[in-house]
């Protein structure tokens, strides 16, 4: 069983990004804005500041998503 490599960071226009700001993260989750700051307020993902600037690192997005739930909370398995 092979499984695959984890991408911690991504090329774009020749350049490698290692973090984004909160717009993008929350773009490249799916998320709104205001929905990543909730996950941030609850701990589930943990930005890093550049003066007041929050930067997300592209392997802690991977992470997060990794760790979100299989099937959607308000469904039960019978």
């Amino acid at each position: 069983m092979s499984v695959a490599p984890s991408v911690t960071s991504v090329a774009t226009n020749g350049q490698t990004v290692v973090a984004v700001d909160h717009n993008t993260a929350a773009a490249a989750l799916g998320l709104s804005p205001s929905r990543l700051r909730h996950h941030v307020r609850l701990g589930d993902i943990t930005p890093h500041f550049s003066g007041t600037k929050p930067l997300y690192l592209i392997s802690e997005l991977e992470k997060f998503v990794e760790r979100l739930p299989t099937h959607p909370e308000h469904l039960t398995s019978a």
